[in-house]
């Protein structure tokens, strides 16, 4: 592994950002544009690099907030026609501006429910869009999370996790907590066939394999990754195996150009670092964890996002709160080859 380049994407933003690339090598990234973790108002908004990821430049907003709530969790990819797709879901009850006092910012936050996911499709590179709300209905909070990745037959899949009910103060116990997909016969204009993977977990990364789906998964109580793979395209999962240490989350899973699978990960541990490990074509065997970049912190750090480029070169996002280059809250690049 060597890397050649690191930049400062995007200032002043937590962000969580999702890498995507399309046919041009435009690489597609979407995050939360407040320096938070969505304690205030704010939407998820699209940034787009035309040069390999060295600079990105604001597109759009996939779907805009309504006074006092937020857009903050998502999903997102491309659909088979090349339209770019979202599936974006927030919160109510969130100020203007971050409250510094826990316990009043605790309140607000009992308050808050989430919202109900909105799909948001655009055919002009994401720069306007078209929404509608999700189909799939739930008495519990739906939280997208991860890529939007194409099936066979116009079919598209994607990740989410329900939990608790609707109110934010569920989300303290974690109750009822499960993963799962959301499938697509239509080319993503409508989602409602929905599978479970498994209990006890959060936010997961899906990538399609020649003759499987694999869910790279974040445990709730745990905090470590688990693999899990399907055979039928997602409708039944089976667990395989743990793929990192407690704290060592989320993670980005992508297959690679030699049919090979990648997956990064951001580990918060003494030495706060973005890892990764690489598996065999089916998504099996997995090399040894690689450190590929420490992050000199000690706050907020994390959810790696990667594409490949043409070339065979690889590019990294990820967010932290600082660093000892950056003391604000910043998405990363990171440019490397394995």
């Amino acid at each position: 592994m060597k890397v050649n380049k690191r930049y400062v994407a995007i200032d002043n933003v937590c962000a969580w950002p999702q890498l995507r690339i399309n046919d041009n090598q435009e690489i597609f990234m979407t995050g939360f544009n407040q320096p938070c973790h969505g304690k205030t108002e704010g939407d998820v908004v699209l940034w787009v690099s035309k040069d390999g990821g060295e600079t990105f430049n604001y597109t759009g907003t996939p779907v805009v907030h309504e006074p006092t709530t937020n857009r903050m969790n998502h999903c997102s990819g491309f659909a088979h026609n090349g339209d770019f797709v979202s599936i974006v879901s927030g919160y109510s009850n969130r100020p203007k501006e971050i409250i510094e006092d826990d316990e009043a910012y605790r309140q607000v936050f009992y308050q808050s429910k989430t919202l109900q996911p909105i799909i948001a499709r655009s055919s002009d590179g994401g720069v306007t869009y078209t929404n509608i709300p999700l189909q799939f209905k739930s008495d519990q909070s739906i939280i997208p999370f991860g890529e939007i990745c194409k099936l066979k037959n116009n079919a598209l899949i994607c990740s989410i996790y329900l939990i608790g009910d609707k109110t934010t103060k569920s989300f303290l116990g974690e109750n009822n907590l499960s993963a799962g997909v959301l499938l697509s016969y239509d080319d993503g204009y409508t989602w409602e066939q929905y599978y479970d993977i498994d209990k006890g977990l959060n936010e997961v990364s899906i990538s399609v394999l020649e003759d499987k789906v694999i869910a790279v998964a974040r445990t709730a109580e745990e905090q470590h990754l688990e693999l899990y793979q399907s055979l039928d395209w997602g409708k039944t999962w089976t667990n395989q195996k743990q793929l990192s240490m407690t704290n060592q989350i989320p993670a980005s899973a992508i297959v690679l150009k030699d049919n090979r699978t990648l997956v990064t990960y951001g580990c918060r541990n003494n030495i706060k670092r973005i890892s990764y490990r690489i598996g065999d074509q089916y998504g099996i065997r997995f090399s040894d964890p690689t450190i590929l970049q420490v992050i000199d912190t000690e706050g907020d750090m994390g959810y790696p996002s990667t594409v490949q480029l043409k070339d065979g070169s690889l590019v990294t996002g990820y967010y932290t709160s600082r660093d000892s280059h950056h003391h604000r809250y910043h998405v990363g690049i990171i440019k490397w080859t394995l």
